[in-house]
């Protein structure tokens, strides 16, 4: 993980305060990251392999309240796994990907806002595969108290939007490099110019 990726992995859970650097507990595996105003208030990115990142939030008991995995790919960091604890219950929740999708796209900023934006669309679901998965993502919301679920919301949409924004940058860039190349009949054209000239020489 380099600095890049770990910034930006930063940056998706710097919603209020600001996680600060330690260099007293960070060692070769793992970053550690402080909030200003609470120094047990943890953020870890710890690296599990070459391409694997496990970042855990803890909260000013030290209890573990959110568990999130990234894979590396292309020096950009994917999210592939998210858990946050259960209130009441030292259980950890995890999140599937089509869940943190419907989060992303109807998570308002309270948990009470969020559920009601999902519990909405239930009636005009038709398909009984898509009805179960916002079922299963209310019923995994209400376990969460008020400040986790606003936590795992804002977290969800700024990574979301980052990871479109770069998709966005990477198909321009890739447009525009294909732009720059010749196309077949250009590159025909050239050859047949070039050897044109070669003979008018001689």
């Amino acid at each position: 993980m380099n600095k890049k990726q770990e910034q930006q992995i930063l940056d998706y859970y710097s919603i209020t305060d600001k996680y600060i650097h330690s260099k007293t507990h960070s060692n070769a595996h793992q970053s550690v990251f402080t909030k200003e105003r609470d120094k047990y208030q943890w953020l870890v990115l710890e690296q599990k392999s070459q391409c694997e990142v496990e970042v855990r939030q803890t909260d000013s008991h030290g209890t573990i309240t959110a568990r999130d995995n990234y894979e590396l790919t292309r020096n950009f960091p994917k999210c592939v796994g998210v858990e946050r604890l259960c209130e009441g219950a030292n259980i950890q929740i995890p999140f599937n990907a089509d869940e943190i999708n419907l989060i992303y796209q109807f998570g308002e900023q309270s948990k009470a806002e969020t559920c009601a934006s999902l519990s909405a669309i239930l009636p005009q679901v038709k398909d009984s595969g898509t009805k179960q998965i916002v079922t299963d993502t209310l019923k995994k919301l209400n376990a969460l108290s008020e400040e986790m679920c606003a936590e795992l919301t804002a977290t969800t949409k700024r990574r979301k939007l980052t990871e479109r924004d770069q998709s966005i940058k990477t198909r321009l860039a890739k447009a525009k490099e294909q732009a720059k190349q010749p196309t077949v009949a250009e590159r025909k054209q050239h050859r047949t110019h070039s050897k044109g000239k070669g003979d008018m020489e001689l």
